[in-house]
């Protein structure tokens, strides 16, 4: 049994068993490194679902009919001054957006959302951003209501068209 352990060399056991050459280790080390990699790109794909959504104006969404078959869409507008309502003793809530200076010539988007509205809602610099699907009853059902904050500082001269 000594004269088996003495035969075998541990040097060739290592070779056999790590005998790869540089270059199939760096081969190998570059197959890993591109499943790890495209693993991770998937991950934060799959991870981000809502960044591949449309985002429209309103004028974009009222123009553009393919988008108005019930698809989720994000459409984003300022509230129509007014256009507020919200059911009695419920959460449901009606309104309008559109588009920034659109006036009464442009688009309104008339929509609904079940839910409690975020604190900015109402703040006529923010902008709306709404997240949910067209109905066949032309009234575009919010999932989701994102607010844009108002930019914190506004240059005199929009500040004295605002006022004036």
């Amino acid at each position: 049994m000594a004269s088996d352990y003495q035969d075998s060399n541990p040097n060739e056991e290592a070779e056999e068993t790590f005998g790869a050459s540089p270059s199939t280790n760096r081969a190998r080390f570059l197959i890993l490194g591109t499943v790890v990699a495209l693993s991770l790109g998937y991950m934060i794909y799959a991870a981000f679902p809502g960044n591949a959504l449309y985002f429209l104006t309103v004028s974009e969404f009222m123009d553009r009919d393919e988008v108005q078959d019930g698809r989720i869409v994000r459409v984003s507008g300022k509230l129509v001054d007014g256009s507020f309502a919200r059911e009695d003793q419920s959460t449901l809530t009606h309104f309008q957006l559109s588009d920034e200076g659109a006036g009464l010539d442009g688009h309104h988007l008339r929509a609904s959302y079940i839910g409690i509205l975020p604190d900015l809602f109402f703040n006529p610099h923010s902008e709306i951003i709404l997240q949910g699907s067209y109905g066949t009853d032309n009234v575009f059902q919010a999932d989701d209501i994102l607010v844009k904050c108002p930019s914190k500082y506004q240059s005199l001269e929009e500040e004295l068209r605002e006022s004036g």
